[in-house]
């Protein structure tokens, strides 16, 4: 009896084995890119949730939040909470100008969750000292400290002088109306330099790219993803501005602007300055003379100082003024040293006050 079956050569097998492994490889290839690609969605999305986090909390305060300490380990006092002392921010990591830890997710009204990228490491949170002490009279004047940047070594100016993606310093200035008051960062799929949710950091990048991102300076780098081996980057990096950040709540109309703010205070000025001449007026002859402060009167703190928190500056130009004097004729000038609180520099704001702008309260 013969048998015509037959069975696979072990050649055959292999070339199936090699199939089943190509198309294995493939298939896990692409679901670990479909992987990473849902867990930097994950990260982004949670990065704008922490945004929105912010916004409200500065609506609530004045103010943006201290850092939470990185090294807090669960259950202890202070997780997830800011840092005690605005301004100060105590326990965390601070330079003059910033102080760097993890996103306060308690403080800020979000969930230990959503404190933690996609790749379930703490998001860094950096934030502008300043910033974290404003009132509710400074908070117009938030301005920031965070330089951000294209690459390593970091070269302070725009290209191709610089690599700050974030400088739009007016020529002559001092300060820098673009610079990042906070900066959210994910370290990425290595989650190198990262605190875990057990408060203990990762290991330290050796690039030079991600190391800039974890020495709790003031100066990030953001860039493309790169895989290079000597300076991988993988992290994603959310920089805010006094823009992204005060621009809701004035667009909204629940936070004035700092225009609107010297607008108010220069108004509640020229009433006082109007106020002190006719409580100070003298009769010559039939004839009121009102003789203009050499000094600015006593203020509250609120119309007092700009939005930087600087007093203004006043300048008499008229001694007194009576019916004759001519209109046209500067009285006063009030200046605000604006955000670098220096004068005269490029961003002063300055308002010319002229005799007919005080004649109908003073003569009426």
């Amino acid at each position: 009896m013969t048998h015509n079956n037959k069975g696979f050569t072990l050649v055959e097998l292999s070339i199936v084995l090699v199939i089943i492994g190509l198309t294995l490889g493939a298939i896990l290839g692409v679901a670990n890119t479909q992987l990473q690609a849902a867990r930097t969605s994950s990260t982004k999305q949670k990065e704008e949730a922490i945004k929105l986090a912010l916004v409200n909390f500065i609506s609530r305060n004045n103010r943006l939040p201290c850092p939470a300490v990185a090294t807090i380990a669960p259950g202890a006092t202070g997780y997830g909470i800011e840092a005690a002392n605005p301004g100060v921010c105590t326990g965390t990591t601070t330079t003059a100008t910033v102080a760097t830890g993890i996103v306060p997710w308690s403080s800020i009204g979000i969930t230990d969750e959503n404190a933690s990228d996609g790749y379930y490491n703490r998001f860094t949170y950096q934030v502008t000292l300043e910033a974290t002490n404003r009132t509710a009279r400074t908070i117009a004047g938030l301005r920031g400290a965070i330089s951000i940047h294209y690459s390593t070594p970091i070269a302070m100016g725009s290209p191709a002088a610089g690599n700050q993606a974030n400088n739009c310093t007016p020529a002559g200035g001092t300060f820098n109306p673009c610079a990042s008051v906070a900066v959210v960062v994910s370290h990425g799929s290595n989650g190198f330099g990262s605190y875990g949710s057990d408060g203990v950091q990762r290991v330290m990048p050796t690039g030079a790219d991600e190391t800039e991102n974890t020495n709790n300076d003031s100066a990030f780098v953001i860039k493309d993803f790169s895989n290079d081996q000597a300076n991988p980057f993988d992290d994603i990096v959310l920089a805010l501005s006094s823009t992204d950040l005060l621009g809701p709540l004035t667009n909204h109309g629940s936070l004035d602007d700092y225009n609107s703010v010297l607008n108010r205070n220069f108004s509640e000025i020229r009433s006082a300055v109007a106020s002190n001449a006719i409580a100070n007026k003298v009769d010559i002859l039939g004839v009121y003379t009102y003789p203009l402060p050499a000094a600015l009167p006593a203020l509250s703190p609120d119309t007092a100082n700009d939005p930087w928190g600087n007093p203004y500056v006043y300048q008499r130009l008229t001694p007194s003024i009576d019916a004759l004097s001519l209109g046209s004729t500067p009285a006063f000038t009030l200046t605000s040293r604006g955000p670098d609180g220096l004068t005269p520099t490029v961003d002063d704001l300055q308002q010319i006050v002229y005799v007919n702008n005080l004649q109908p309260a003073l003569l009426k």
